[in-house]
């Protein structure tokens, strides 16, 4: 396995993102990338150590059970269905986000296995990774790396373009919706 520096522990938080900002839909999905890129070194970072201590197993697991759904859900639901409908033919974006959301739909399965890894058993700090959850967790950064590199750069920078105000407003009423932020 690669040796990157070490992380402190400030690097592998994952703080939560104000509900304001949900007032601005595309924005709020730009921040969330970070947020999943924090999660990527995370998981690098405990991949390449071997465990994971317990509350910082937790914080993984609260995120990865809720906020990445939400995360998901948004880009499933609202982005790529408003950006499909509003995409011009030589934006060529209908394979692209069909990947994209079955990225999606395959990352679900990595994600339940280290889901199931960092919550099984409570007692247990840290957590110890077995060898081929290491290598799960790897693989599963590295793809969600490239992922995002695609949604930041293709998809979002696109939206923002074709995506109308009434678009925008539909997208942010339904992403606060799925977090029980009033509107």
């Amino acid at each position: 396995m690669a040796t990157h520096e070490p992380a402190s522990r400030d690097q592998l938080s994952i703080e939560a993102i104000a509900p304001a900002l949900l007032d601005d839909p595309l924005a709020y999905l730009f921040a969330d990338h970070f947020r999943q890129r924090r999660l990527c070194a995370a998981l690098r970072h405990h991949a390449e150590t071997g465990h994971v201590d317990r509350a910082e197993a937790e914080m993984i697991v609260g995120y990865l059970r809720r906020d990445l759904v939400l995360h998901y859900r948004d880009e499933d639901e609202d982005l790529f269905p408003l950006l499909l409908r509003r995409a011009l033919p030589e934006d060529d974006l209908a394979a692209a986000l069909g990947r994209l959301a079955e990225d999606h739909r395959q990352a679900r399965q990595s994600l339940e296995a280290i889901i199931g890894a960092l919550a099984g058993r409570p007692a247990d700090d840290p957590v110890k990774l077995a060898r081929g959850m290491r290598k799960l967790m790897l693989a599963y950064a590295a793809s969600e790396q490239l992922h995002m590199a695609a949604e930041n750069g293709i998809v979002l920078a696109i939206a923002r373009i074709r995506l109308r105000r009434e678009d925008l407003k539909a997208m942010s009423r339904n992403m606060k919706q799925r977090r029980g932020v009033p509107a």
